[in-house]
């Protein structure tokens, strides 16, 4: 497996984005990279991928020896009274004496029960884990960011609707004042189409409020600046249609949240082992030098000094301890089952998950195909109404609904559209396949 942190930092950005320009045409992947670089939830999750990497050291398993060096200086000011068998007497008061010790040693344990390497393992999982939390954190982001940016596209093409329906409502209040003017239709005509066209000037200011907040939304996840404007460039049509089969394939040897539950499983593992561990004896090698000296104003020497070596070893075993080994192997038992379990729990999640989601991804591809000739008939109805409404046959309110019919049917293609994408990269996600 390919480490993270060299995929986080490796992804460049294929454009250019200028803050400074007034409008950048933006990709779905340009998106994603600007998220990868940019995104602070993703910058936080790298952090805590970073630090399982620096716990993963082979000093933290307790593979390697400790040196600690210690000195210490002491002063006192008594009061001595000494009679010796002699007779003779020494008596003092406030006598002074100083001692100063100094002492470096060397520690290693060299066996524990095979703790240590258990530990060590444990370690390299653990870092295993915060490699895939970082990409589970990565497949999260990109899966709000292609939503966002399919917000996005959808919103423009909305508002690109929306100019199209005020546009013939324009030309219909064209028609119903040269009507009125030559004597064909009444002021009432010319007034309903003038309330149509202001409704209709009214829901395209929405729409253009609509299509920037959207903007703003992507912005904050790809970590850009609020004034960054740009132009999405995909479209909303879904491509070619995903096999069901590779999907499965891919998602249960890429899955995030699978390969999370292995790894758990195998950390649960080797805590066991590491408690076993504690049944054995502990051997330890200790080596030293030690340097005193010591100045006394009372007592049978006036000064002395000592410097040397030292060296030994030491044998510790755990021979009772209120069972409490035992309670812990148990519980360690416990908790490895329960990772066991919890993998099987995974993986019937993510069949159920994954049978669910392409069944609505082909629900959404039948939508989006039926709407599409949907769309086509009503081109057609609003095409030969406009022409019977120009010949005075049907009135100006079997022309709007024509209108309102042919808009409704462009909306409904383009949430049908948006909807398959989403599905798309839902898809994606489970299967893995949203980091290449």
């Amino acid at each position: 497996m390919k480490k993270l942190n060299i995929l986080f930092f490796s992804w460049c950005i294929i454009g250019v984005f200028n803050q400074g320009l007034a409008q950048t045409e933006l990709t779905l992947q340009g998106a994603f990279e600007l998220a990868l670089q940019n995104n602070f939830s993703l910058q936080i999750a790298s952090n805590d991928y970073e630090i399982t990497k620096k716990n993963n050291q082979i000093g933290n398993a307790g593979m390697l020896p400790t040196v600690l060096g210690t000195v210490n200086q002491d002063q006192q000011v008594v009061d001595t009274k000494q009679k010796f068998l002699s007779g003779a007497e020494n008596n003092r008061d406030g006598a002074k004496s100083s001692q100063l010790n100094g002492n470096v040693e060397l520690s290693w344990t060299i066996f524990n029960g095979m703790k240590m390497f258990a530990t060590r393992s444990k370690l390299q999982e653990l870092e295993a884990m915060g490699q895939l939390k970082l990409r589970q954190q990565i497949e999260n982001t990109l899966t709000r960011v292609a939503k966002s940016y399919f917000d996005v596209v959808l919103a423009k093409e909305q508002l690109k609707s929306g100019k199209l329906f005020v546009d013939i409502s324009q030309k219909r209040l064209e028609v119903a004042q040269a009507k009125l003017q030559t004597g064909r239709s009444s002021k009432s005509e010319v007034l309903n189409a003038q309330v149509n066209l202001n409704s209709d000037i009214a829901g395209l200011k929405r729409l253009e409020t609509q299509y920037k907040n959207s903007q703003l939304s992507l912005n904050q996840l790809m970590g850009m600046d609020l004034k960054f404007t740009f132009i999405p460039i995909d479209s909303l049509p879904p491509g070619s249609t995903l096999n069901f089969e590779n999907l499965r394939e891919n998602a249960l040897s890429n899955n995030s949240g699978v390969r999370m539950a292995k790894v758990n499983q195998t950390i649960t593992f080797q805590q066991l082992r590491e408690i076993k561990g504690e049944r054995y004896p502990s051997l330890q090698l200790k080596t030293g030098y030690n340097a005193s000296q010591q100045q006394s104003e009372a007592g049978f020497l006036s000064s002395a000094q000592n410097t040397g070596f030292h060296y030994g070893a030491g044998l510790s075993l755990n021979l009772f301890n209120g069972f409490d080994v035992n309670r812990r192997i148990g519980n360690a038992q416990l908790q490895y089952k329960n990772a066991e379990l919890l993998m099987k729990d995974s993986l019937l999640k993510l069949d159920i998950a994954l049978t669910q989601a392409y069944n609505i991804y082909l629900t959404n591809l039948d939508l989006y195909q039926f709407e599409q000739s949907n769309l086509t008939v009503a081109q057609q109805n609003f095409d030969i109404a406009k022409v019977q409404y120009e010949q005075g046959i049907i009135s100006n309110n079997d022309l709007r609904l024509a209108q309102v019919n042919y808009l409704q049917n462009v909306n409904r293609l383009l949430v049908a559209a948006y909807d398959a994408r989403l599905s798309e990269t839902e898809l994606q996600r489970l299967s893995g396949g949203l980091i290449k």
